[in-house]
């Protein structure tokens, strides 16, 4: 399996730069000394150990070492896509995790024990061929290669979860419904929102939640409704109304809107015109 892999170690010297080119590799960086700043899409970060680094397939950032007199040391392994797929099973596909790792951003900050853990394993990796023992050799470095991306994926989890915390700091949920009030016609896909807030939507549907006991696409869809019952009792026919009220077609909002209110359309404006026909003065 030694094919399906590569590790290597790197030193850059003070004040120069190493441009990382992917390929259709994934490639993980440990900063085991020094400290180098991470330069991709624009954005900067400074890294020092036991942060990681990782670098997906087509990218190539740039590494500095960031040390006026010193060196940064990097150790890399590279691991083709198809080594992914050819490790994963039904429980994990590496593939895909891998694709969505590391979620918000592409610098880990891991405590100092996981960063030695994956260091020792990719030690461990590297010196297999030198240990002179051919038992079980090919099945113990594919459990072990395995074991090595399933731990640095967890780890990856856990990095989320602390920037996710931070990133709930700045997120208030009274942003959320003044911007659904003012683009209530609009597009209020999680996508947009991600867009607006700078947090992912399924954080930001989670935090909805948890904050007022319903999910976000109901508060969407039935403050649409409301609009749109305004809309009905002026007169607008119903298929303008769907329209103006923001939802992708007619049936859409036919279906919603008997779910909500218990009627259709059509049934609501009457039940809503007979009260105040009846107490009407004949005659007048």
């Amino acid at each position: 399996m030694k094919s399906l892999y590569r590790i290597n170690r790197y030193d850059i010297p003070a004040g120069e730069t190493r441009t990382f080119r992917s390929g259709r590799r994934y490639q993980i960086l440990f900063v085991t000394d020094g400290a180098c700043q991470l330069t991709a899409d624009d954005q900067k970060w400074l890294c020092r150990s036991p942060d990681m680094l990782l670098i997906k397939p087509a990218e190539a950032p740039r590494v500095r070492a960031a040390g006026r007199n010193a060196p940064c040391s990097l150790l890399c392994i590279a691991v083709p896509v198809e080594t992914l797929a050819a490790l994963s099973d039904h429980t994990c596909d590496l593939a895909e995790s891998f694709e969505f790792a590391p979620y918000g951003t592409c610098v880990i900050h891991a405590d100092a024990r996981a960063s030695m853990l994956l260091q020792n394993m990719l030690t461990k990796l590297s010196g297999i061929k030198d240990e002179g023992i051919a038992l079980g050799t090919k099945l113990y470095e594919k459990s072990l290669l395995a074991t090595f991306l399933v731990l640095f994926l967890r780890v990856c989890v856990q990095n989320d979860r602390i920037h996710q915390s931070h990133q709930r700091k700045l997120l208030i949920i009274d942003d959320v419904f003044e911007y659904i009030s003012r683009h209530l016609t609009d597009d209020l896909s999680l996508k947009t929102l991600e867009q607006e807030f700078f947090v992912s939507g399924e954080h930001i549907s989670r935090e909805f939640k948890k904050s007022t006991g319903i999910t976000l696409h109901a508060y969407i869809t039935r403050s649409r409704i409301d609009l749109g019952k305004k809309y009905l009792l002026e007169g607008i026919c119903v298929r303008d109304v769907c329209q103006l009220c923001g939802f992708c077609s007619y049936n859409h909002f036919f279906k919603a809107f008997k779910k909500e209110c218990g009627m259709t359309p059509g049934a609501y404006v009457k039940s809503r015109r007979q009260p105040a026909e009846a107490g009407a003065i004949p005659g007048k």
